[in-house]
């Protein structure tokens, strides 16, 4: 089980990122309603992207 603290956080990390992306249902209403292992799995995915194109030279 996740800590509540940790899910907000990543919660909202999901959606900040999901917007900049382009994913309009990763909102924090619809967030709330999928388990703690969605959760961790979409934030790792979003915090991947966000690294990788950090990495790249533009």
């Amino acid at each position: 089980m996740m800590n509540p603290t940790l899910r907000r956080e990543a919660e909202l990390y999901i959606s900040r990122q999901s917007q900049a992306v382009g994913y309009k249902s990763l909102v924090p209403t619809n967030l709330q309603e999928v388990s703690d292992l969605v959760v961790a799995n979409l934030f790792w995915y979003l915090k991947l992207q966000d690294e990788s194109e950090e990495t790249v030279p533009a």
